[in-house]
């Protein structure tokens, strides 16, 4: 474990001083000024290895970098069954679950970031083994990475029910798919009416390269409930990861933000060779006024 921590330290060291190898991909950009600070946060285990929250925090407050780090044996080792069984409802009554038709999510593991100049309190990180719905679609073993503005006991509260397929609480359901209104979100992105416990429904960009005859490998949704965007997610499946990418994308502007604060315009992506590990960030923050 210490290796581990240590291994996590110097990348985000050499981060910090803007080391010059293209392999460690600095999470503190050149502009950012010598005096920002990056700092490891909350951590949890997952497959061989452990995930940390980390923050990159230009000298004037400026978030510049908000995500996570893991090292390569994260990859390894990971749960084979469909889901951890934590969103589950008996719905035909047999006091039997079927992990396979009664429940939904992945394995989950939740991690919480220190105090930021973002709406972006905490990380919900979903591991895939069989994919899920639309089957066709995101069918390939993939994690979900929900960065959540929504207070975690607030999410907690979207209950189980028998609603599928998301086993979520039916009148929740229809609280959950009311539209975002035009100005706060991208008209790129549809309302997939996907509702799930313990999360929210979620919006999809239909210019994204799965629902234009490619196959998934990463792209960002968007999370609602009652109306509001509660989560950022960058979706990313394993064999994209086990690519060793280094890959920044733009995030769509709506033309107006509900709340205001620093918002991200890319998501990224990297491994880092020197280190074997990977980040996910939030990146490119701009500061945002309420409309």
């Amino acid at each position: 474990m210490k290796h581990l921590l240590l291994a996590m330290v110097l990348l985000l060291g050499a981060a910090a001083s803007h080391a010059a190898s293209d392999d460690d991909n600095p999470l503190m950009p050149d502009n950012s000024g010598k005096d920002g600070k990056l700092v490891l946060g909350d951590s949890i285990s997952l497959g061989n290895g452990r995930i940390h929250t980390f923050q990159s925090i230009a000298k004037d407050g400026k978030p510049i970098a908000l995500g996570i780090v893991f090292p390569r044996s994260t990859l390894t080792n990971l749960p084979t069954e469909e889901n951890d069984g934590l969103n589950c409802w008996d719905s035909n009554g047999d006091n039997h679950i079927d992990l396979h038709e009664e429940c939904s999510g992945g394995h989950n593991r939740v991690l919480f970031f220190d105090k930021n100049p973002t709406p972006f309190k905490w990380i919900s990180i979903d591991w895939e083994p069989h994919g899920h719905v639309p089957a066709d679609t995101y069918g390939a073993q993939h994690f979900d990475f929900h960065f959540y503005m929504m207070p975690f006991v607030e999410r907690n509260l979207i209950a189980v029910g028998p609603c599928n397929p998301g086993t979520i609480n039916c009148a929740q359901y229809q609280t959950a798919i009311k539209p975002v209104p035009t100005n706060y979100i991208h008209p790129d992105f549809f309302n997939t009416n996907l509702a799930f416990s313990r999360m929210g429904n979620h919006w999809a960009d239909r210019t994204s390269p799965e629902f234009n005859g490619y196959p998934f490998t990463n792209t960002f949704i968007l999370g609602s409930y009652d109306g509001r965007i509660t989560f950022y997610e960058p979706m990313v499946s394993l064999a994209y990861l086990k690519s060793k990418p280094n890959d920044c994308k733009p995030i769509k502007q709506p033309l107006y933000f509900e709340t205001a604060g620093y918002y991200p315009t890319s998501y990224c992506v990297r491994h880092h060779k020197s280190s074997d590990s990977y980040t996910v960030s939030l990146e490119g923050f701009v500061k945002r006024l309420a409309n």
